[in-house]
């Protein structure tokens, strides 16, 4: 029954935060993208993670960069499943109060060193107070499985909360070969980290008033319910084992092959026992014609006793997995990426920049106490199976990524500035789910104009396919195309400081999928629709300076 409930959501959360980017990769570094959502050309000190090569256009000397973002982010996910109790709505609040990005060069003479800090994946936490579609599903399904016994509703307490960050730190060495051209060589160092807690309790299921007292009140707890009837299989189970055993001694002393009726005729069965055996064949749903002999009556009772053990077992199974349940999980990886960047100045006023990252390739571990890692199910040993293992490894890796920009000043006020970022998902391990994406893309374009010698005004434009296709898209990890619109002023306090300050608003094209659901496990598929939806705003103010 739990097979889902706490299904992986490292995904969900590494993405969760994104404004800009690719499926798991931040591109929002610094306050000064924030207002104009275009950098791959920058020659600024946010250049560290945007354009490596054009550091070396820096003045000579120490240059340090302080950027803090704050960004909340509403996920919604509208589940028409026929047995969601509500309107099958699933609201997630993330936010990342504090997302800093820290950037620092010392340029001399052609060359310049650099290195920075940004949270290159993830970044805030999440909170789902009603879980999701996969949560509640398989727990909706007791109501229709248990329909014969009057159940017309069922009840849960469910919620997840969980926060992922990927650390990047970053190091440049830049070299101006030339007035035209100037390069690039580095690397980032990633580490990640995940932390889930959850909890599945207090399941249950509304049963007619009469059936309900039995359990002592009503919803009768799931866990009581299905205890009791695994009781019900036990004592059915001994039952018949009983009722085969007692026909031993007439097998043994040659009497298997007598029908019932020889049997009392004969004086080893009297009227009464005759009667409890044929009922009890017809009580376990077996018709006694089918089973004239001794030895064919006993066979039957046998089969009886082992499907009632059976039974019971998966009774007891269904308590277990319907108990209180919590999950308290950490995830942890590390991974490198290379760096390779490229800064052409071909003619005045015009940069053209071209960056490459390579894949990091990140296995995340599990770290969990022995009853928090998620029960979902026992294997054919009756060993329980987790969503969690303690130990276990998950491949989620960081696709590498090419990066281009372009910007052109217009006279001394106007500038402008073309973007574009591609994912190369095709090459990352998602355990299997690279099969369900394209390579993505972003594409953007700036304008920055100065509305005095200190003072920039700029508003920016984005639009983003993140290569997510239909199959990929579920309600722990989905990816939707967007437009963000930027803008923000940068403000000179001195010849050696600068602020920035922007703030960006993103608009999802909602998405959705039509999927199908095995009705509590019993070949019964039920179809529903899933639609998706984010909301996404945040703003930043940045500190640049030069010494």
């Amino acid at each position: 029954m739990k097979s889902v409930m706490f299904l992986s959501l490292i995904l969900i959360l590494s993405m969760g935060i994104l404004m800009a980017g690719g499926i798991v990769t931040n591109t929002n570094q610094s306050a000064a993208y924030m207002r104009t959502l275009n950098r791959n050309a920058s020659v600024n000190l946010d250049a560290v993670y945007y354009n490596p090569a054009g550091l070396a256009s820096l003045n000579d000397g120490l240059h340090l960069s302080l950027n803090n973002q704050s960004i909340w982010q509403t996920k919604t996910v509208t589940n028409t499943y026929l047995y969601l109790k509500g309107e099958g709505e699933f609201v997630g609040k993330v936010s990342a109060p504090v997302f800093p990005n820290i950037y620092a060069a010392f340029k001399t003479g052609k060359l310049a060193v650099s290195a920075g800090f940004e949270p290159i994946g993830g970044g805030g936490s999440a909170n789902f107070e009603k879980g999701l579609p996969s949560f509640e599903m398989p727990i909706s399904d007791l109501v229709p499985g248990l329909a014969s016994q009057g159940a017309s509703a069922y009840d849960l307490d469910v919620a997840f909360e969980g926060s992922s960050i990927y650390y990047g730190f970053q190091g440049n060495v830049s070299y101006k070969v030339s007035d035209l051209l100037s390069v690039g060589v580095g690397g980032r160092y990633v580490m990640a980290s995940n932390k889930y807690i959850g909890h599945l309790k207090s399941i249950g299921v509304v049963f007619p008033d009469a059936l309900a007292a039995n359990f002592g009140g009503n919803p009768v707890p799931a866990p009581m319910f299905f205890t009791y009837a695994a009781g019900q299989y036990t004592a059915g189970a001994t039952s018949a084992s009983n009722a085969a055993s007692g026909l031993q001694p007439l097998i043994d002393g040659g009497g298997g092959t007598l029908t019932l009726d020889q049997a009392q005729a004969a004086g080893f069965l009297d009227a009464t026992q005759v009667a409890q055996l044929q009922g009890g064949l017809t009580a376990a749903g077996l018709n006694p014609a089918d089973y004239p002999t001794i030895a064919a009556t006993q066979a039957a009772y046998n089969g009886v006793a082992a499907s009632a053990t059976a039974s019971a077992a998966g009774m007891t199974a269904k308590a277990t997995l319907l108990s209180d349940q919590e999950v308290d999980v950490t995830q942890k990886a590390s991974g490198f990426a290379p760096i390779i960047s490229v800064f052409v100045s071909p003619m005045e006023g015009l940069d053209i920049a071209l960056r490459y990252e390579g894949l990091t390739k990140l296995e995340l571990e599990n770290e969990a106490a022995a009853d928090k890692q998620a029960l979902v199910g026992f294997d054919a040993n009756g060993n329980p199976v987790y969503q969690f293992p303690d130990g276990a490894k998950t491949r989620a890796d960081m696709p590498a990524m090419l990066g281009l920009g372009v910007s052109y000043k217009i006279g001394n006020a106007l500038r402008t500035e073309f973007g574009l970022n591609y994912y190369m998902n095709s090459g990352v391990d998602w355990n299997g789910r690279e099969a369900n994406v394209d390579n993505g893309y972003e594409v953007g374009l700036a304008v920055e104009y100065c509305l005095s010698e200190k003072l920039k005004a700029s508003l920016g434009f984005l639009n983003s396919n993140s290569g997510a296709k239909p199959e990929y898209q579920t309600d722990l990890s989905y990816s939707l195309k967007s437009n963000a619109i930027g803008l923000g002023i940068a403000y000179a306090i001195s010849p050696n400081l600068l602020v920035n300050i922007g703030g960006i608003n993103t608009f999802y094209i909602e998405d959705s999928r039509d999927d199908q659901h095995n009705l509590g496990g019993s070949g019964t598929i039920v179809p529903f629709t899933e639609k998706y939806l984010t909301k996404t705003f945040g703003f930043a103010v940045g500190i640049d300076y030069s010494f």
